[in-house]
């Protein structure tokens, strides 16, 4: 350092040593004024602030000065300055910048001279109690706390220390950041769409047990997208029927893209009033039994929630040199009836990595044991642990006003309510926020019930999504608010529901629990 500069800094510490902590100090503060023509840059060597914001820029001269008639001069290797000129111009652009940013505090600029005395009398561009001499620099403190004053505790000194931090109030834009993120998942996740397709085996059957934000819904449009451009007949087929939808915006024309029950509600000429759907594939499984083979490439989707009388008749429509692809997570099974699936003969790939849902939620998911075996969290976003909030006990903690609230908490993180989707525990015949239209002061989009001609399932107009957890399995939003939680230690299918839950976010998720919910939940964490 210069000379100079040893000279700031020992003032510096002098001003830290005795100043009281009720003030701040600033050094080496960088300011920019932007006007029409060209915009201003310069350096505050040392500022002080006060409890009520008030500001004082110290203005240190150190080494020689040359004081002519024209005034006071530095000399900067070749570069001479006006002293005079260059205080009045500073003083000028940060009382404009702090005017701009509308804060309303005093603004002092004081001139420092540790190397000089000067005698009682001031200039006009110097008044002469804002000038410290050699000898006020020995107390800078005093005089620092003599002219600018303790000040009484305002909140406008936050924002004046904000300024002079350079911290800028910015909240993340979600859509652009959601954007972003879910191409970089596409990329990192496409592991199983890449090396499952290459494995050969004589049965033609591989089962892929890969937990959720794997990479199965990659996987399952890549061997469709496959099986088209080879010309083969595919068929894709899940148990959920929005999942079906969802697929077959995705899927090349031409591939039968179907959940179970609508094959089967399709095999029996559409019934358009109330099917039967046990009904409907009793009759499927009989029809099939003497159809002859017509796929080469057969993807079965949620194994897990499959029934294997229907998994037999699936796979009997391949013909005999045809290819059998079996996805599943086992650990999102949420019917009580259903029992694990295995094909003879089958090559199982498993896959323990999740690429979707943020790397704090798969931690919480591992903390509260919701799988057999720890997920491993490889997403490219950190993001936040689940935030749990309390329903039931008095008139204001309502499920509906929880609910509200943690909606509320997404919208205030920078959220749109396009990017919300609310899950409810309980199905549709149970669940009290499914029951209504409304939503605080949002209207709800929600199913139905109810099909048109088609097939189409009918939604209601609205702008809030909500939904079941067992319908939004294989889908997923930015933000879940995950709501009417409600189990006790003796419901053997909690974890799987809770774990399908929070891995549908891909950005936050918000839990609301019954009382009873949290206490299982905190017995867990303590046993963890």
């Amino acid at each position: 350092m210069s000379a100079g500069e040893h000279v700031e800094l020992e003032l510096l510490r002098h001003l830290a040593d005795r100043l009281a902590q009720s003030y701040e100090l600033f050094h080496s503060v960088n300011w920019t004024h932007s006007e029409p023509q060209r915009d201003s840059h310069g350096e505050l060597d040392i500022v002080v602030l006060n409890s009520a914001g008030d500001v004082a820029v110290l203005e240190v001269k150190a080494g020689e000065i040359d004081a002519t008639r024209d005034g006071l001069f530095k000399q900067y290797g070749l570069l001479r300055k006006n002293i005079g000129q260059q205080t009045g111009w500073q003083f000028s652009s940060i009382l404009k910048r702090l005017k701009s940013e509308k804060l309303d505090v005093r603004l002092l600029h004081c001139l420092v001279l540790p190397h000089y005395r000067i005698s009682d009398e001031g200039t006009i561009d110097y008044p002469r109690e804002r000038i410290a001499d050699a000898d006020e620099c020995l107390d800078l403190a005093g005089f620092v706390q003599r002219r600018l004053g303790a000040g009484r505790p305002d909140a406008e000194r936050e924002r004046v220390r904000s300024f002079l931090l350079d911290r800028l109030r910015v909240q993340p834009d979600v859509s652009a950041l959601a954007g972003t993120l879910q191409r970089r998942v596409s990329a990192i996740s496409g592991g199983l769409a890449r090396w499952v397709p290459r494995i050969a085996v004589a049965s033609g059957v591989i089962h892929v047990r890969a937990t959720a934000g794997s990479g199965k819904t990659q996987l399952a449009l890549a061997l469709l997208r496959q099986a088209c451009v080879a010309n083969q007949k595919a068929s894709y087929v899940c148990f959920n029927r929005p999942l079906a939808d969802q697929m077959r915006t995705f899927a090349p024309a031409g591939i039968e893209v179907s959940s179970f029950h609508q094959l089967c509600w399709e095999g029996s000429s559409r019934p358009r009033i109330d099917p039967d759907f046990e009904a409907l594939a009793n009759r499927y499984l009989d029809e099939q039994a003497s159809t002859a083979p017509e796929l080469d490439v057969l993807v079965i989707d949620e194994l897990q929630d499959m029934q294997a009388a229907w998994v037999e008749a699936l796979i009997a429509r391949v013909r005999e040199n045809g290819r059998i692809y079996l996805l599943e997570d086992p650990e999102q099974c949420v019917y009580p009836d259903r029992t694990q699936i295995e094909v003879s003969d089958a090559v199982v790939v498993s896959a323990r990595e999740n690429y979707r849902s943020p790397r704090k939620i798969v931690e919480t998911i591992n903390l509260l044991r919701l799988t057999d075996e720890p997920v491993e969290p490889c997403a490219p976003l950190a993001g936040e642990p689940p935030q749990f909030s309390v329903y039931g006990g008095t008139a204001d903690q309502t499920v509906a006003n929880a609910t509200a609230r943690a909606i509320c908490r997404c919208i205030d993180l920078g959220y749109s309510l396009q990017d919300i989707v609310v899950l409810c525990w309980r199905g549709r015949a149970h669940s009290e926020l499914l029951a209504q239209d409304m939503l605080a002061q949002w209207t709800l989009k929600k199913f139905t019930g109810e099909y048109d001609a088609l097939g189409e399932p009918l939604c209601s107009e609205g702008e809030l999504a909500i939904e079941t957890v067992r319908r939004f399995k294989g889908q997923s939003a930015p933000a879940i608010v995950l709501t009417e939680v409600d189990f006790d230690q003796a419901d053997p299918l909690w974890p799987n529901l809770l774990f399908v839950g929070l891995t549908r976010a891909r950005m936050h998720v918000e839990v609301v629990t019954s009382r009873r919910a949290e206490e299982v939940l905190e017995r867990r964490l303590v046993a963890a």
